[in-house]
């Protein structure tokens, strides 16, 4: 899902005046808004990843070496795509 629709998603939940029915739209919301965000986190850095060396990546984003190999691999598994050199993309 886009994170524009799930901002709008968050907003129209946010605005619900029944304070229950606020608190169950944004508790079912919740996991799927922290999805989206970490497969866009994890884009962005495998982005990255793609022109830039890693320890560089690393130090712009304030993370560790370890943090970005572990989001490039997230975002292709993600996409299903190819694990290395001469290793085809695991197949599920």
């Amino acid at each position: 899902m886009d994170l524009r629709d799930l901002a709008r998603q968050l907003a129209a939940a946010a605005d619900t005046p029944d304070d229950l029915a606020r608190y169950q739209l944004l508790r079912d919301l919740a996991p799927t808004l922290k999805a989206a965000i970490a497969a866009e986190m994890d884009a962005a850095i495998s982005a990255a990843r793609e022109t830039q060396p890693e320890d560089q990546v690393a130090e712009r984003a304030g993370v560790t070496v370890h943090e970005v190999r572990r989001r490039v691999t997230a975002h292709r598994k993600r996409i299903g795509a190819a694990r290395g050199p001469g290793r085809p993309a695991k197949q599920q």
